[in-house]
């Protein structure tokens, strides 16, 4: 989901669930969060990596 920017539904297809709502129920249950949350936690580390390395860069002459 996150490399290929799917949703959840067009992941659960991929996948071969027949139901978004299925995919979504076994997927908190295994991993306690919801597809759509695990998503956006990890979005939201990625940028905050990204920023993070352009604050720690330093300009050499």
């Amino acid at each position: 989901m996150l490399a290929d920017a799917l949703d959840v539904a067009d992941t659960a297809y991929r996948v071969g669930y027949e139901s978004p709502s299925q995919f979504n129920r076994e997927y908190t249950r295994m991993f306690g969060n919801s597809p759509r949350r695990d998503i956006s936690y990890l979005r939201q580390q990625i940028q905050n990596d990204a920023n993070g390395a352009k604050e720690n860069r330093t300009v050499i002459n």
